[in-house]
C-alpha cells in the first residue's frame, strides 16, 4: 500500500475566509495524489473544526479520494515539544510498518518536521521525505514535487534529545531503587517513549506493578492526562465490563443514567489493569477486541466508542502456562506483552540491596510518621531482618518499619520483631540450622520415626549424630521413639 502522511498546515491550508484552495494541502491533491490512503493529522485531541472542514472540502473536491481520506486526532499538548511529537508519529508509523510511506514535510512547526527527521531516519521504515516547490518558485512555472535526500553520518543527531528524555522525572518519588529494580525502570523509560504500546508487568504481589505503572505514565506524553487503575479480580464479569466499557440508562436493572467507564474517563491518558490473569474467556474476549480496535462497546449501547488511551496490564500468574492449558488466550497475551517487564522478588535480591531497603524505610517511616529519632536495629534484629526473604515482598518490609515505629520510640531488638522474623518456618529461612532442622522433621515423619533409616536417608555417619540433632532442634517427640531397628 502506498500512503501520504502529513500534518495539517494551520495557516497556510487556511485563509481569511476559511479553506485557502492553494494551500498545501489541497494542492498536493490537486498535482500530486497518488496514494491508496492519505492521512491528515491534526495536533488537537477531538473536534477540530477547521480540520473537520478542510476533510470535508478534500472530499468535495476530490470525490474519487474521499474514501482515502482518514482525519486522524494526534493529542499533541504542545506542538514545540519534539519528544511528544516523534512518540505520536513513531507509534502512527509502525502500524504501517510494510506499507510505502511518503511524509509531506512541510506542513506543521520546526518540532514536527525534527520529528519527521529523527523517525525517517532511526525506524528503518520505507518512508521518502517529499517536498513541494511552488510554482512561483519553480524554472517551469509548475509546483514541483521534491524528495529530500538524507545524507547519514557518524555524528548521534538524536542523542541531545534522548539525554534529556532519560532524565526527565527519571525516579519516582518516595521510592528506593536498589540495582535489580533500576534495571526494570530503565526499561520502563524506553517504553514511556514509546506511545500507545501495550505494557505486561509481571510480579508476586508487593513488588510494586502498580508503582511501575505509574512511572510509565508520568514519563510518557500522557502524563498530564488520567491514569486509572483497575484490580480485575475485585469484579463479577457484569460489574467489570460495565466499570472499563461503561453502560446507557436503563442497560440493567440499576442503570438509572448513562455512565461512562473507565476507558472513556481515562481517554488521552493511561489504564491499569491489575490482576488481568483472573478474568474470565468472556472479558478477554470483549478486552481483546478493544485492543484490536480501539473502541468500545457501552452496556446497552448501539454503537461503538472510539478511545485513546495506552494499557498497562499487571499479573502475578504465568500467563504462557495459563495459556498452555486453555485458561488464557494466546491472542490476548501476545497483544498485552508487546513489552514485558518482570519485577524481582525480595527474595532473589542480594543481602546489600536488602540493606538498602531496610535503611531506606527507617528513614522514610520516620519522616512519615513525624517521628522524633531513627529506630535503631540490634545487630541481631537486624540481620534477622536480612535473612527473612519477605514473601510478601517490599510491601511487607515497608509495612513491618511502620509497625517497629508504632510500637518502638528508639531501638529494636530481636524479641521485639514478629514470630514469623524470630523463628520463620524452614522454606522461608535462610539460616542453615532452620533448614537443616526442617529437613530432618520431614525426613523423621517420612519413615516414621525410624532412626536408622532416617540416618540413612539423611546421610549421617552414625545414629548419634542424629540423636544429637534431634536433642539440638528440640525434636523430642522423635526422640522419644527408640525405634532403631533397620527394616
Amino acid at each position: 500500500m502506498k500512503i501520504l502522511i502529513s500534518w495539517i498546515a494551520q495557516k497556510n491550508d487556511f485563509g481569511e475566509n476559511g479553506i485557502n484552495e492553494n494551500g498545501p494541502t489541497l494542492n498536493y491533491y490537486k498535482y500530486f495524489f497518488e496514494y491508496d490512503r492519505h492521512i491528515l493529522l491534526s495536533s488537537a485531541r477531538q473536534d477540530d473544526t477547521r480540520a473537520e472542514q478542510l476533510a470535508s472540502r478534500i472530499r468535495l473536491l476530490y470525490p474519487e479520494h474521499a474514501v482515502k481520506l482518514n482525519l486522524q486526532y494526534m493529542a499533541v499538548d504542545d506542538v514545540i515539544d519534539i519528544a511528544q511529537i516523534k512518540e505520536r508519529v513513531e507509534t502512527l508509523l509502525l502500524q504501517y510498518a510494510g506499507d510505502d510511506i511518503d511524509i509531506f514535510y512541510s506542513p506543521g512547526t520546526s518540532a514536527m518536521q525534527v520529528a519527521w527527521y529523527i523517525c525517517h531516519t532511526t525506524l528503518g521504515l520505507n518512508t521518502r521525505l517529499v517536498q513541494v516547490r511552488p510554482a512561483n518558485k519553480s524554472a517551469s512555472r509548475q509546483p514541483e514535487r521534491i524528495v529530500i535526500d538524507v545524507a547519514f553520518s557518524s555524528i548521534p543527531v538524536s542523542a541531545v534529545i534522548r539525554e534529556e528524555s532519560l532524565s526527565k522525572k527519571a525516579k519516582p518519588k518516595g521510592h528506593l531503587l536498589v540495582p535489580s529494580i533500576q534495571s526494570v525502570y530503565d526499561k520502563a523509560a524506553m517504553v514511556a517513549r514509546t506511545d500507545k504500546v501495550t505494557t505486561l508487568i509481571i510480579g508476586s504481589s508487593g513488588t510494586g506493578k502498580e508503582q511501575l505503572a505509574r512511572q510509565i505514565h508520568e514519563l510518557s506524553s500522557r502524563s498530564t492526562a488520567p491514569f486509572i487503575a483497575v484490580n480485575c479480580s475485585a469484579f463479577s464479569d457484569q460489574l467489570l465490563e460495565s466499570r472499563l466499557f461503561g453502560y446507557k440508562k436503563g442497560a440493567f436493572t440499576d442503570a438509572a443514567k448513562d455512565t461512562p467507564g473507565v476507558f472513556e474517563a481515562a481517554n488521552g491518558g493511561t489504564i491499569f489493569l491489575d490482576e488481568i490473569g483472573d478474568i474470565s474467556s468472556y472479558m478477554q474476549q470483549s478486552l481483546l477486541r478493544v485492543l484490536q480496535e480501539q473502541e468500545i462497546l457501552p452496556l446497552g449501547a448501539n454503537h461503538p466508542v472510539k478511545i485513546n488511551v495506552r494499557v498497562i496490564a499487571a499479573t502475578n500468574r504465568d500467563l504462557p502456562d495459563a495459556c498452555r492449558n486453555e485458561r488464557f488466550r494466546w491472542d490476548l497475551y501476545y497483544r498485552l506483552a508487546v513489552a514485558e517487564l518482570t519485577l524481582p522478588d525480595m527474595v532473589d535480591m542480594s543481602l546489600s540491596e536488602r540493606s538498602e531497603l531496610v535503611a531506606f524505610f527507617l528513614k522514610a517511616k520516620k519522616t512519615e510518621l513525624r517521628k522524633g529519632q531513627l529506630l535503631k536495629l540490634s545487630k541481631e534484629a537486624e540481620a534477622a531482618l536480612l535473612a527473612y526473604p519477605f514473601p510478601g515482598n517490599i510491601r511487607e518490609l515497608e509495612n513491618l518499619i511502620a509497625q517497629l515505629y508504632v510500637f518502638h520510640e528508639e531501638s529494636v531488638t530481636l524479641t521485639d520483631l514478629p514470630m514469623r522474623i524470630q523463628k520463620p518456618a524452614a522454606e522461608l529461612s535462610l539460616r542453615w540450622q532452620d533448614v537443616e532442622k526442617g529437613h530432618i522433621e520431614k525426613v523423621m515423619r517420612l519413615t516414621n520415626g525410624n532412626k536408622r533409616q532416617a540416618c540413612d536417608l539423611l546421610g549421617y555417619g552414625s545414629i548419634n549424630t542424629l540423636q544429637k540433632k534431634l536433642q539440638i532442634y528440640t525434636l523430642e517427640k522423635f526422640n522419644s521413639n527408640l525405634n532403631t531397628r533397620k527394616d
